[in-house]
């Protein structure tokens, strides 16, 4: 008897811990709806041209990464889906047919500094979503403990 009684306890609190929500990091927003109410973030350009004056990425988490265009101009770009490899890149490497980098074109991500050359298995190809313009000064200092601390920029 006392064994049917623990089974249905069990089961009703299986039942009600199941009807809780808990939030994970699936909730959160991703991509650049993670940015929607970041300063920072400008309006969508859609390609970048002269991807040869790409010189620098930086705050790379697994749906965005930031790239510096010259001295001025930066960017944050977003991926369809998650690019694993992004968040711990090393290099990349931009593949494009054109001489404007534009959604669809792809990131090329090594975790080696080397390139492919030191383990061919630690490269990802992540296909662009969309480019947006980025400007890392727009942040007031006193709103800076409201922005993602990944995103900071370092001091």
């Amino acid at each position: 008897m006392n064994l049917k009684i623990t089974l249905s306890v069990i089961a009703v609190t299986a039942t009600l811990l199941g009807c809780t929500t808990i939030e994970t990091s699936e909730d959160k927003p991703r991509g650049i709806a993670a940015f929607e109410k970041d300063p920072r973030l400008g309006s969508e350009v859609g390609k970048i041209c002269f991807k040869r004056n790409i010189d620098g990425f930086r705050n790379a988490t697994k749906d965005t990464v930031i790239l510096d265009a010259g001295v001025r101009d930066e960017y944050i770009v977003e991926v369809h889906g998650s690019c694993f490899n992004l968040r711990n890149a090393q290099a990349i490497q931009l593949d494009s047919n054109l001489s404007c980098l534009s959604e669809f074109d792809n990131i090329v991500i090594y975790e080696s500094a080397f390139g492919s050359r030191t383990s061919p298995n630690s490269v990802e190809r992540c296909s662009i979503k969309s480019i947006y313009k980025w400007d890392e000064k727009a942040i007031p200092e006193d709103e800076e403990d409201l922005i993602d601390p990944s995103m900071q920029p370092i001091k």
